[in-house]
């Protein structure tokens, strides 16, 4: 009985699969929770009347909110790409 080969596995890609896929349910979490940790020191500044802190505090959840936005935009057109 003859075993066919149906289709060829190319374990490299399947590498980048898992290894994409850890770095991005790291990364995108991680870079949400530091907008939400940063959106909560500014708030709490704020409450306390340290507005040079809020101000500051609010900046940072605005660079982790873009830094955020782009690696969401990047995973989107990268599946969306055909080559």
């Amino acid at each position: 009985m003859a075993v066919r080969l149906i289709a060829a596995i190319d374990v490299g890609l399947i590498m980048q699969v898992v290894y994409v896929s850890l770095a991005a349910s790291i990364v995108v979490p991680t870079a949400f929770a530091l907008v939400v940790r940063e959106s909560g020191r500014s708030a709490e500044a704020r409450r306390k009347g340290e507005g040079g802190a809020a101000a500051i505090h609010l900046a940072l959840a605005v660079v982790f909110f873009a830094a955020f936005a782009a690696i969401v935009v990047v995973g989107v057109v990268t599946m969306l790409k055909k080559d």
